[in-house]
């Protein structure tokens, strides 16, 4: 079974830990790689704003990681852990509906965007260097994308191409 320790070091390595708020990123303000919107969902009690994200701290955007992203995709209970890295650093990128449609697309289920048990099981059930791989293009296909309907996103595409082959499959 997966394990979100081994990760979290891997998303501030690849999201860095300094606050930005660059004007051309779709995303926002951010630091540790969390953006304003992602603020707003874990915390659900107060309106929030940039002010808000220049204060996380690294025990706060772990917490968030962990509950945003890995326990959405009940990644303790998928059964490889480069696999389980991939799906949830994939989302944190590219959006939790994003990488569920692409992931139960290659397994075979209904793809309506909602991670639940039947996908889960579908993941376990599938060949996962199979489903790693064809995540890996399908990933690597949208950033493409967005580069050739925005020109202004082509200053990001090293960096995501980079995020695309930072994690290894390993069995």
């Amino acid at each position: 079974m997966a394990d979100f320790s081994l990760l979290f070091p891997k998303i501030l390595s690849s999201e860095g830990t300094a606050y930005e708020n660059d004007p051309t990123d779709n995303g926002g303000c951010t630091k540790f790689g969390l953006v304003l919107d992602d603020v707003k969902q874990f915390t659900r009690d107060t309106i929030k704003n940039c002010e808000d994200v220049k204060k996380l701290t690294k025990d706060d955007a772990q917490m968030m990681y962990k509950k945003l992203y890995w326990d959405y995709f009940m990644a303790d209970s998928i059964n490889n852990q480069s696999l389980a890295e991939y799906i949830v650093d994939g989302a944190i990128n590219q959006g939790k509906p994003t990488i569920t449609k692409y992931v139960q697309q290659i397994v075979g289920v209904t793809v309506d965007g909602l991670f639940g048990n039947k996908t889960l099981a579908a993941i376990n059930s599938h060949n996962p260097q199979d489903l790693f791989n064809q995540l890996k293009a399908l990933r690597t296909d949208k950033y493409n994308r967005i580069v050739l309907k925005d020109r202004s996103q082509s200053k990001f595409i090293n960096g995501w191409m980079n995020r695309v082959n930072s994690i290894k499959y390993i069995a």
